[in-house]
Order: C-alpha cells, then structure tokens, then sequence
C-alpha cells in the first residue's frame, strides 16, 4: 500500500512538472535555437561551410562591428570563447582558404584579419535566409510574437 502511494505521489508530481512547462514564457531565443540549422542550411550549401565555421565567421563579424574593424586570433579566442586555442587555429586557417577572411595587418608579428567580400556575403545572407526561415515557420504555426 505504501508503494502504491508512493508511485502514485511521485507520478502527480511528474504531472504537475509537465504541466508548468507549459506555462513558461517562450523568448525568441527558444524559436532561435529551434530553426537555428533550418535557417542556415542554405548558407552551408552555397558557400560550402560548416555550422561551427558559420558561428566563428559571425563571432569575427559581431567583433569587427561592435571592437574593432579587424581581429587578432588571441581576440577571436577571448571574444568568440567557445573554442580552445587549437579550434581557433583551425577556423581562421579553414576561412582563410575559403576566402572569407583575409590577412589585413600584421601588428608586433600578429595577424589581424578582416572580411573579405565574399566574407561580407555570407553574413548578409545569413541574415535574409534566417528571418525568412523564421517568418514561414511561424507562419506554420500561427506563432505572432
């Protein structure tokens, strides 16, 4: 009888929980995540590029826009700060061939690097792909923010 109560709380209790998820408030940041890899899929395919290449190429955008016009690899490893030393190598070398960065300055035996055009590209589609991604799938669910 006592485990019977026992299951039968813990099981109101598992209800309850679920219940309160659906009365957290959703941000944009929920849809965001949701549609994240739709929303860039395109961008992926036309320029060849991985999502972490995507997501270091907009860390090196949202620096160059809001610090500076060009960006260290120390600054990319402080600013972006997902990656280690070794990752952050690696994804300016990998945009370097792709064309997307350049080389701009080299300060005290340090590259500092900035967008190319074809850099600059990507990031302006990034944004017209992505809201349009957004835009038809709230309109798939009737979702007015």
């Amino acid at each position: 009888m006592n485990k019977q109560a026992n299951t039968d709380s813990a099981t109101t209790v598992q209800e309850e929980n679920m219940l309160e998820l659906y009365n957290i408030s959703t941000h944009n940041i929920h849809y965001i995540l949701h549609n994240l890899f739709r929303g860039l899929k395109p961008i992926r395919r036309k320029y060849k590029l991985t999502i972490n290449e995507i997501i270091f190429l907009n860390g090196i955008y949202l620096y160059c826009r809001h610090v500076s016009t060009c960006i260290s690899q120390d600054a990319c490893l402080k600013f972006i700060s997902y990656y280690n030393l070794n990752k952050v190598k690696y994804y300016i070398s990998s945009l370097l061939n792709k064309s997307m960065i350049q080389v701009a300055e080299v300060i005290k035996g340090y590259n500092r690097y900035r967008f190319t055009p074809l850099g600059l590209s990507v990031i302006n589609d990034i944004s017209g792909n992505f809201n349009c991604c957004l835009y038809n799938w709230y309109n798939k669910f009737n979702i007015v923010l």
